[in-house]
């Protein structure tokens, strides 16, 4: 079994512009587990666990999804918690890109993904960069939300997304691994 999602990049700039978030979240390790920079991405669409046969088959074809002509311009900027900041599981960094670009896009994932017999999001596409995890249990209180709250307009930066790309990720003890497979251009 092969664990797979579809996402798009961070590049290194914002990687560096995001670093001071993730430095003051992980002095917080006690109630939350970090991202690493270098995973930073956004997810399109998780598939999850797949068979040598499926995966093999989404791999061979990951090429054939239709992308953007043109780069997608985005912001990040703002922090804040899914699915709220009373019983948050994700602190994350809000994502600012054109809608139809995104929209477009993560239609056409959509779409690949059904053809290996993955279940369409129902839910409306809302990208975001996860920051961290918070541990089961583990409210956000006291100076954590105290950060949360004062970042929650912090601009962070501008780049662009020039690339969707197929990944792999293996669970570890001490997190996620993922690796990239293949990707498209934009």
């Amino acid at each position: 079994m092969t664990r797979l999602f579809i996402g798009l990049p961070i590049d290194a700039q914002m990687r560096l512009a995001l670093r001071p978030a993730h430095d003051a979240l992980s002095g917080h390790d006690h109630i939350l587990k970090t991202v690493p920079p270098e995973n930073y991405h956004i997810t399109v669409k998780f598939l999850g666990e797949c068979d040598g046969n499926v995966a093999n088959a989404i791999e061979s074809t990951f090429l054939e999804i239709a992308v953007p002509d043109v780069d997608i311009p985005f912001t990040l900027s703002g922090m804040g918690a899914f699915p709220d900041m009373k019983k948050p599981t994700v602190i994350w960094a809000g994502l600012l890109a054109e809608p139809g670009p995104m929209s477009l896009l993560f239609k056409n994932v959509e779409r690949f993904a059904s053809n290996f017999r993955f279940r369409e999001e129902k839910r409306q596409f809302s990208p975001h960069l996860t920051l961290a995890r918070l541990r089961s249990g583990r409210k956000i209180t006291g100076d954590l939300l105290k950060f949360i709250e004062n970042n929650s307009k912090t601009l962070y930066g501008e780049s662009s997304f020039t690339r969707l790309a197929l990944y792999s990720s293996k669970l570890t003890p001490e997190g996620a691994n993922y690796t990239e497979i293949k990707s498209i251009s934009f």
